[in-house]
């Protein structure tokens, strides 16, 4: 039997570990009634919840009685947990619901900063670019038309020739000065 000390001791630390597992609790539940996630990320945050709080409860009893499970184990858990919801589960709820309003509201205004420090002073410069690279291409198309009619009634013209020199050339009444 152990000293009523140990016993105690083991009782607290129990009793700790359910007024944590009530603690973690409530926190999914705020998370959960802001956040309003679909099934799916639903049945991953109770996943989760269930993976801490088994680490939760595994390290209360290694650290409280040894890993022992005995009938005070039991009574210290469902004893912090009903303190825990009759004594601070609404205070606990009502702050995790404003730390949450708090942090969606920073990370409202860091969004709102990135997007008018960086994004949209990014996308006028690429509106402006674009819109110089078309005027310069219709510039530059302006200034090129004359040339490029010169140069294609050239080629055609060129064209022409090589295939009446190449047509008499084949029907044998070619010039040597035609090539």
């Amino acid at each position: 039997m152990l000293r009523m000390e140990l016993q105690f001791y083991a009782l607290f630390v129990t009793i700790l570990s359910g007024v944590g597992l009530g603690l973690l609790f409530d926190l999914l539940r705020a998370v959960r009634g802001f956040l309003r996630p679909g099934p799916v990320l639903a049945a991953l945050g109770d996943l989760a919840y269930w993976v801490a709080a088994t680490a939760m409860l595994g390290a209360g009893l290694f650290l409280g009685s040894w890993g022992e499970y005995r009938f005070y184990v039991l009574v210290g858990l469902l004893g912090g947990l009903g303190l825990y919801y009759w004594l601070a589960s609404p205070t606990v709820l009502w702050l995790a619901d404003g730390l949450l309003r708090v942090l969606a509201w920073l990370l409202h205004l860091f969004w709102m900063l990135v997007l008018r420090l960086l994004w949209y002073p990014l996308v006028a410069a690429v509106r402006f670019l674009y819109a110089a690279g078309l005027r310069m291409a219709a510039w530059l198309g302006r200034r090129l038309v004359r040339p490029y009619r010169w140069l294609r009634l050239r080629y055609l013209l060129a064209k022409r020739r090589w295939r009446r020199a190449l047509r008499r050339w084949l029907q044998g009444r070619h010039n040597p000065r035609d090539f």
